[in-house]
């Protein structure tokens, strides 16, 4: 991969050999660039293609979901790769203001899909465990285990241990509440003593700055652990409204009562995590004691250290969908009669060359955020801090 240079190069000098054209034409450039690119991701796919110990599964999700989901989302109208193509890929292209408020609130949609996904694969009893054999196991060790073992659901009866609910609501604040001072102490700690300290701040004192800090440690942690325990405990409550007139009910499916159990654990997912996104999106529980924060001066209830930021979402929603995806299709493609047809090396080569394919498009935008013209473009300066693109960047 790092002949990409010299291929690119090669291929320029080629060019105006045979068609005597200057080199500063950027249509043509941008055709080298591509060519160069696809030859170059080419080599990357006749040294993975084969290779059974590189993960090209994750690694192409990896890939495809960061580029559409981070890098060159629908809603960044100032990236445009390819002017007759990436039109059609931006939301400003479209007039619908319904698309437009769709994709403005989608974690309203992506993440209770995400959630009740997860959730059925958590609770639906399965012959060899697939499900949870693929789940995630820091998914399901530090976070469902500790909140669904306090609860029992019985014939007619259920059950929660609310001693062992809260003992691990508090180990799970406290883990949080750790992580988030840490993270938290040097700009809103340090920074803020050194300006009290030094005058460069006149309306705040020592006390204040200490106590703004404890606070915001305090309702960021009790934030995210009610947001960890809310669509948890909303599901376990509307399980024991409801599981009876589903055991009553399921006796007419006869096979298909796996089938109903899974939908019905994914409908309830999905009303619990869209309940606790509505909470957050109200604040429904307001913040005290935290008064002196710069964070406050625009009055924008988005600030809130209490509220979780799209950002945050829409990030997490990114994770938890790739992980998703990656367990359904290592379940269907190793356990599926369907396919079967395909042995396992020809999947790992199908699975190299959409991964190759994805490189050659992380390539491309590294080639438009270094155009002349996007150099001092701030949404570039921050897109070359990506992993993904400093990973190219270093063969290139």
């Amino acid at each position: 991969m790092s002949l990409n240079a010299l291929i690119r190069h090669q291929l320029m000098k080629l060019r105006m050999n045979i068609d005597n054209l200057k080199t500063d034409d950027p249509q043509i450039t941008r055709n080298i660039s591509k060519v160069s690119n696809a030859i170059t991701c080419w080599f990357l796919y006749k040294a993975t293609g084969s290779n059974r110990n590189f993960p090209k599964d994750y690694a192409l999700l990896y890939i495809w979901l960061t580029y559409y989901g981070g890098l060159n989302p629908p809603s960044a109208k100032h990236i445009v790769i390819s002017p007759k193509y990436s039109p059609y890929l931006k939301l400003d292209t479209y007039k619908s203001k319904t698309l437009h408020k769709l994709y403005e609130n989608k974690e309203f949609i992506i993440f209770p899909m995400i959630f009740g996904q997860i959730l059925s694969n958590y609770l639906t009893p399965t012959k060899y465990k697939l499900n949870q054999r693929y789940l995630s196991s820091s998914i399901k060790l530090r976070i469902l285990n500790p909140i669904w073992i306090n609860y029992s659901l019985g014939v007619k009866s259920h059950s929660m241990n609310w001693p062992g609910l809260l003992k691990s609501y508090l180990s799970h604040y406290l883990m949080i509440a750790g992580f988030v001072g840490l993270s938290a102490l040097k700009t809103r700690l340090v920074d803020r003593y050194y300006e009290v300290k030094h005058g460069i701040n006149t309306s705040a004192s020592v006390s204040q700055v200490v106590k703004s800090y404890l606070m915001y440690v305090f309702h960021r942690s009790s934030s995210f652990t009610n947001f960890i325990y809310g669509p948890n405990l909303i599901s376990i409550l509307l399980i024991s409204l409801t599981s009876r007139f589903v055991s009553l009910k399921s006796s007419s499916y006869g096979h298909n009562n796996k089938l109903l159990f899974k939908n019905y654990i994914k409908v309830i997912g999905f009303i619990a995590a869209y309940a606790t996104l509505y909470a957050n999106s109200i604040n429904l529980i307001r913040d005290f004691g935290y008064t002196s924060s710069s964070d406050k001066e625009s009055g924008s209830i988005s600030e809130s250290p209490r509220r979780i930021s799209k950002t945050f979402l829409n990030g997490l929603n990114l994770y938890m969908f790739r992980l998703i995806c990656l367990s359904k299709w290592r379940i269907i493609k190793e356990n599926h009669p369907y396919f079967r047809w395909f042995k396992l090396h020809t999947w790992n080569k199908i699975e190299a060359l959409v991964m190759c394919f994805g490189v050659y498009k992380i390539m491309n935008l590294r080639d438009f955020i270094h155009r002349d013209e996007n150099l001092l473009d701030k949404a570039c300066q921050e897109l070359e801090k990506n992993s993904l693109i400093k990973m190219v960047e270093k063969i290139m």
